[in-house]
């Protein structure tokens, strides 16, 4: 009678909370992402145990020594009572597939009100707790997810509720007495700690294997459920346990790398704000900054600025999450940035800029503190906006209060200036930034009254001879700085620390006064003249020379004033005595730094010209002062001398770059005794020089070694095939630009390019050591990599021609391959020239072309019949109508590629190493011709050239694999058509069939069929090609499926030269 009372209790609690509707729950939706108990089910389950506790007074008739066992029995009956509530709710899950949704949304309700009131009883209650959390781990390994989703968030609610406070709970049914000894009371607190350090390992056995679970949602509510072993409280009044601690970081470690692996990016995002705070932790949330998903995204920074202050930040980390967040390209990531931005880290300095930017770094991380920079003022100036597009902005305004945006504008929108107030102030770097990107941003504002720019722009820079006088004192400090004594005993770091700030306060000041206005005539000469003297300095660091350039010719009203400035600074250069009168310098080192200076103006201005000023006389007197750099001894200055000449060159008429400069590069570009460096400079000249002017690729009057004019082509392929790695990387980039722009199409320098692009030598030594700026620079053999691998489909895509140079390359290939293996006697030396792959690339290549021009012709015929009919037709004597056209039959890339590789086993094999004609030889045994569809010329050609091949070679395993192509040609016809033959009259070739026997006559005719039935001959041979040939190139079957006489592109004659390259 006694048990059934408690179980009517217990149910009686259990649907009153169901059914309660001012219960709360932990999620509006679902109970997948719900972590710790809700108020109302911990108030639910005191009620419940009260009640139980009042009825188990009362109803107390028994003596003290068996009250702890009566408790126990009392517990036990409470636990079947609370699982049989648990069971029901499970059963009614598994059995409510077929329900309907608004249904489902009812019984998912009061399923999660149960699971959640069973958790929030048990948590007290050690017998009941070991049996809830039992049955949760049974559930978890059944079939159907919805269950296993339910079970672990049961665990979840049962862990956060152990773990949750540092009170040692007790049975509700135990009443202390008052006579309790401290032995006791200490013996009670062990025992709870006992069952619930059980309770934490059951659990976390349960929860580790559904973070890997198959299905997305019982990953999210296991996710969810490992964070309650996280909780800030923690389980700190249980014994440390090995085993427990070895599990919570096999959790934390799966939580870790589903942050980054989890295919599910609410995972992803739920899993950023389940793990605690560590430096590992740190380091996971900053990379999931870079998430593709902008919920992971946006997750990751809410867990940084809730628990993560800058100053548990390194300055990298710091610039890494605003160089990724400060983004426009998501609007919730850059609000989210913002927010983090300005509610943690300026509020952790005191809501100062200046301070948030030394954190930061301006020196080195320029780009990454303006933005900055600019995100404060902006936030600064619209904070007081009644409406703001901005979501950061909101965001910002929503975590503030009143006082904290008034402190926030006080410290970012302050009156500061160049001119510091207090005696002792120095300009720093990060406060000569901000002070630049509030006077460039006060320039380009589209709201602020001319009047109140002006104002803003005077209380920053004064007026220009102030922000002058401060740049000499700067730049006086540094060159002071430069010529100290070598035994001064400042630190090397220190002292390079030092050097750069003042390099950076210098730029900085430069380019503040570009961003003013430089309107009044005394103010824009005053600054002219001193940016003549800072160039004409040779003691100013070459850091600012393009700063000083660039603004000097701001500061200039036309391009013929500036250059005319420019040539009167250069003359100063030539004519300044000052640079080896502090330290005793050599003439040499002098002269050295002065040709260095006039090279960096020079090269500077013209980068910044316009194409107005060629032919200038002024400009065309820079060579004066450029040509000793050419001809210097020091092939540094050699190198930036041709570098700066390319683009003087550029700006120069074409009579006189043809007449002088041309051939002083093919000069130095064709001298052997010149360094890597220069020629490859002067060859890249002369690229852009191609690309502007077509007589650059004419003979130039260089000469050869063969005393003949050398062309820039002829140069080309002399690089090309040169032992220095250096110069073959930059002629090979070279000639990809210039055959891709279609200066020319040559087969021998696209051999050559493939030639490069498989010889794995030129990477193997480079592919470590290079970083990835490095990688970006010319005459890097990665970056030439990835452009040749992206070059032949691209070239061979562009035009008719380029596919017909591609294909008529394996002839040149294979003597190029030839001549590389000069008489090696190993046939390891093919590991490096694998010829049968690229003679497929080819094929391959070629085809894929042809494919894409066949769907271009295709999508033509497809045009509606009245655009067809509307465009006009040209009438005349020489028009023909379609039923007179010639059928025109498309070679196949492997039948032009097999005659190749036979007419170089026919006349070059003697010279050839024995395994590399092997190696032609199965590529033609394994060619997958077809003799009935292919033009019959070139059949005729490749079996003359196979039987001279079979004639020149002896060696028997060469013999055998180019039997197999002769046995495949033994039916086609030995003789061959010449144009003129087919061009013949109709008379005349009436004639010749009387005169031919019957069965030749027929043979004729099938090679001259008409377009329909050579289609039909298609459409019965395609079925069978592909399983008589199992080695079919994917070249020759679609060559061999090539469509109607539309979108076949070329004649057979055509297909023949092409084969007659070589």
């Amino acid at each position: 009678k006694e048990s059934t009372t408690i179980a009517l209790i217990v149910y009686s609690h259990f649907t009153a909370y169901q059914r309660d509707e001012a219960r709360t729950t932990t999620s509006s939706s679902s109970s997948i992402t719900s972590r710790q108990l809700s108020t109302s089910s911990l108030r639910a389950a005191a009620s419940l145990r009260d009640e139980l506790s009042q009825f188990t007074l009362n109803n107390n008739t028994e003596g003290e020594d068996e009250d702890i066992s009566r408790e126990d029995n009392l517990s036990h009956e409470i636990a079947t009572a609370i699982l049989h509530c648990v069971d029901c709710a499970m059963s009614t899950i598994h059995t409510a597939s077929k329900t309907t949704k608004s249904s489902s949304s009812q019984w998912n309700e009061s399923v999660t009100s149960i699971l959640e009131l069973a958790s929030a009883f048990a948590t007290r209650d050690g017998i009941v707790a070991r049996a809830l959390v039992n049955r949760a781990i049974e559930y978890c390994v059944v079939e159907k997810d919805l269950v296993r989703i339910e079970s672990v968030n049961v665990l979840g609610w049962c862990v956060g509720g152990v773990c949750d406070g540092s009170k040692a709970a007790v049975s509700i049914l135990k009443k202390k007495k008052k006579g309790k000894d401290e032995k006791s009371g200490r013996s009670g607190v062990n025992v709870d700690s006992d069952w619930k350090l059980e309770c934490l390992i059951g659990a976390s056995k349960a929860i580790l294997p559904r973070l890997t679970d198959k299905i997305a949602k019982v990953r999210s509510a296991a996710i969810a459920a490992s964070s309650t072993f996280f909780l800030p409280s923690g389980a700190k009044f249980i014994e440390t346990s090995p085993d427990y601690a070895k599990l919570t970081d096999s959790i934390q470690s799966t939580l870790l790398w589903l942050i980054s692996n989890d295919s599910s990016a609410s995972n992803r995002a739920l899993a950023t704000t389940c793990i605690p705070t560590s430096e590992e932790s740190i380091e996971y949330w900053i990379e999931r900054v870079k998430d593709v998903e902008g919920k992971v995204r946006e997750s990751a920074l809410d867990v940084l600025r809730e628990n993560v202050s800058e100053g548990n930040l390194s300055e990298d980390s710091m610039v890494e999450i605003l160089r990724t967040g400060l983004t426009k390209r998501c609007a919730s990531t850059h609000a989210k940035t913002v927010e983090l931005l300005c509610c943690n880290w300026m509020k952790n300095v005191k809501f100062d800029p200046i301070a948030l930017l030394d954190r930061l770094n301006p020196v080195i991380n320029e780009t990454v503190c303006e933005t900055t920079a600019r995100v404060l003022i902006n936030v600064a100036s619209a904070l007081d906006c009644d409406t703001t597009d901005d979501m950061g902005i909101e965001l910002v305004r929503n975590n503030f209060g009143a006082p904290e945006i008034r402190s926030f504008q006080q410290q970012v929108l302050k009156k500061m200036g160049i001119v510091q107030k207090e005696k002792d102030a120095q300009m720093t770097p990060s406060m000569a930034l901000f002070l630049r990107v509030k006077c460039a941003m006060t320039v380009e504002s589209t709201t602020m009254p001319s009047s109140a720019k002006a104002d803003t722009i005077s209380d920053i820079i004064t007026d220009i001879p102030t922000l002058c006088n401060l740049l000499n004192a700067h730049l006086d400090k540094l060159i002071a700085f430069n010529n100290r004594d070598e035994d001064d005993e400042m630190d090397e770091d220190e002292a390079i620390a030092f050097e750069d700030d003042q390099n950076f306060i210098c730029l900085q000041l430069i380019h503040m006064a570009k961003a003013s206005e430089l309107e009044e005539e005394g103010s824009r000469r005053h600054f002219i003249s001193i940016m003549r003297s800072m160039l004409s300095r040779l003691e100013t660091p070459d850091d600012l020379v393009d700063a000083c350039v660039k603004a000097m010719a701001a500061a200039h009203d036309t391009e013929a004033q500036f250059v005319q400035t420019i040539s009167e600074v250069l003359v100063d250069v030539e004519d300044d005595d000052t640079f080896n009168s502090v330290r005793e310098r050599s003439e040499k080192t002098t002269e050295i730094v002065r040709q260095m200076r006039v090279i960096a103006i020079l090269s500077i201005v013209l980068e910044n010209i316009s194409g107005r000023m060629v032919g200038h006389p002024i400009l065309d007197g820079f060579f004066e002062h450029l040509s000793p750099a050419i001809t210097s001894k020091n092939a540094v200055i050699r190198e930036h001398g041709v570098v700066c000449l390319s683009k003087f060159c550029l700006l120069t008429e074409e009579d006189k770059v043809m007449g002088q400069f041309k051939p002083l590069l093919m000069t130095i570009a064709g001298s052997v005794e010149e360094r890597v460096e220069v020629r490859a400079q002067a060859a890249l000249a002369l690229c852009d020089m191609a690309l502007l002017h077509d007589k650059t690729l004419e003979s130039s009057d260089v000469e050869g070694e063969d005393d003949s004019t050398l062309s820039f082509k002829d140069m080309l392929l002399e690089m090309l095939g040169h032992s220095k790695p250096g110069i073959v990387i930059i002629a090979a980039e070279i000639t990809a630009k210039l055959l891709l722009a279609g200066r020319f199409h040559d087969p021998n320098l696209v051999a050559w390019l493939l030639t490069v692009f498989f010889d794995a030598s030129l990477t193997e030594n480079h592919d470590a050591e290079e970083n990835g700026a490095e990688v970006k620079e010319v005459g890097s053999p990665v970056r030439l990599q990835q452009l040749l691998s992206i070059f032949f489909p691209t070239y061979s895509m562009s035009h008719l021609d380029a596919n017909d140079a591609v294909m008529a390359s394996v002839g040149p290939l294979l003597s190029i391959i030839n001549e590389k293996l000069g008489g090696a006697k190993s046939a390891k030396a093919l590991n490096k020239w694998p010829i049968t792959k690229i003679v497929e690339f080819i094929c391959y290549t070629v085809d894929l072309a042809d494919k894409k021009k066949n769907a271009e012709v295709e999508t033509e015929n497809d045009e509606p019949e009245n655009d067809r009919l509307a465009e006009p037709t040209e009438v005349g004597p020489l028009s023909k109508s379609s039923s007179d056209k010639k059928e025109v039959i498309e070679a196949s890339s492997t039948l032009l590629a097999s005659i190749d590789i036979a007419e170089f086993l026919s006349e070059s094999c003697d010279s050839a190493p024995t395994y590399y004609n092997r190696a032609l030889a199965k590529i033609l045994a394994s060619a997958s011709i077809d003799v009935d569809n292919e033009d019959k010329t070139l059949l005729s050609r490749l079996k003359s050239q196979v039987s001279e091949a079979e004639y020149a070679n002896s060696d028997g395993p060469t013999l055998t694999a180019i039997g197999k192509l002769s046995n495949l040609l033994a039916d086609v016809d030995d003789r061959v058509f010449s144009e003129d033959e087919e061009s013949a009259s109709e008379e005349e070739v009436e004639e010749e069939e009387r005169s031919v026997p019957e069965d030749d006559s027929e043979e004729v005719e099938k090679s001259v069929q008409s377009d329909d039935s050579f289609a039909d001959a298609l459409e019965e041979e395609d079925g069978v090609m592909e399983k008589e040939n199992s080695r079919m190139s994917i070249g020759s079957f679609y060559s061999a499926k090539a469509g109607n006489d539309e979108g076949r592109r070329m004649s057979c004659a055509s297909r023949i030269s092409l084969g007659s390259v070589n």
